[in-house]
């Protein structure tokens, strides 16, 4: 499953791309669910998906993007879900309700977000890429946070912890998430989150 935030100005052109990636992606996961992502080369992909290993590059520049493409538009949108928060609310739950754009992607696909997730916990090299780009949204989060606890400068290091702490609740949610049995990764990450509030 690749996923990206809803943008309602999307042309017809770029929507039917997005579809074909679409169907290529899940092509390919579900062939690295039933065989290993290591095991599966880009060939077989494009074979199983009824295109060319050209056409197959047209819409991912590596294996590891049909996976993992898209993805990294979310941290932009957290960052700016965060920063639209009431100033004075608490940052903890302003870190949690920023994390609620990613929340709305998987409601929207919740099988194919657990399968996608499936496949990067049992893959090395993905689940590096996961932790990379969460540190990245950390980078990139961590001043908004800072600023939000009064001191940008002093209180650094409480915010990096706050945010990389964020980002620890969505993996373990993500990790935990089944759905059928779960009503929603909204209500895990709220438990994790829970977890983790000071008391």
């Amino acid at each position: 499953m690749t996923v990206t935030p809803v943008d309602p100005g999307r042309s017809l052109r770029v929507i039917k791309a997005e579809a074909v990636a679409a169907a290529i992606a899940e092509t390919a996961l579900a062939l690295f669910e039933a065989r290993g992502f290591d095991r599966v080369t880009v060939d077989e992909i494009a074979a199983a998906a009824g295109i060319s290993r050209r056409s197959f590059f047209r819409y991912f520049a590596t294996k590891e993007d049909v996976v993992v493409a898209g993805h990294a538009a979310f941290g932009a949108a957290i960052l700016q879900a965060v920063a639209t928060r009431p100033v004075d609310e608490d940052v903890w739950l302003s870190l949690r309700r920023g994390l609620d754009v990613l929340v709305r992607s998987v409601d929207r696909d919740p099988e194919g977000a657990a399968r996608t997730m499936r496949v990067v916990n049992a893959t090395a090299s993905l689940r590096a890429h996961t932790l990379e780009k969460h540190g990245a949204w950390a980078v990139e989060l961590s001043p908004e946070i800072a600023r939000r606890l009064g001191d940008a400068d002093a209180r650094r290091l409480e915010a990096d912890a706050l945010v990389h702490a964020a980002f620890a609740c969505l993996d373990a949610a993500l990790a935990h998430f089944t759905p059928g049995r779960d009503a929603s990764l909204g209500q895990g990450l709220d438990r994790a989150f829970d977890a983790l509030r000071p008391r």
